[in-house]
């Protein structure tokens, strides 16, 4: 059923710090956050190909954040998937507890859920929509 990792997220109030530290030590660009509102406080790295690697935001105004080296700082893990009916069927199946949801980008699926340890997981049917290039705009922002 999963394909490939799609990407990480970080959510921390260091924004500039955790963009910068990645983009000079793994030459990642910035680029837009398309599925969420506010890219201010959301934005993605993307690899030299185009490829989002990393999905950076920051915390809503009054969640508690974990102190810096804690266990949290890491939001989810997503996963890039095919066949959403298929994998609700096997979490309604076994019970599993989840959330399914359109985003705002057409065509873009995501269901959401926690594996046993509690980790958050993100499992994304037609990534390709929101990894066009022209609904997107461009991967990299000039230095």
């Amino acid at each position: 059923m999963i394909d490939r990792i799609g990407h990480i997220n970080i959510r921390t109030p260091l924004l500039e710090e955790t963009l910068e530290f990645y983009e000079v030590l793994f030459d990642l660009g910035r680029g837009p956050a398309a599925t969420m509102a506010d890219p201010a406080r959301n934005v993605w790295l993307f690899d030299e190909g185009g490829r989002a690697i990393i999905h950076v935001n920051m915390p809503d105004e009054n969640e508690a954040v974990p102190p810096v080296a804690l266990r949290g700082r890491l939001d989810h893990v997503a996963f890039d998937c095919r066949d959403p009916d298929e994998m609700e069927r096997r979490l309604v199946a076994r019970g599993i507890a989840y959330r399914r949801r359109e985003t705002r980008v057409p065509g873009l699926t995501q269901i959401v859920l926690r594996d046993p340890n509690g980790i958050n997981l993100e499992l994304a049917f037609g990534t390709e929509n929101a990894l066009d290039l022209e609904r997107r705009g461009t991967p990299r922002t000039e230095r």
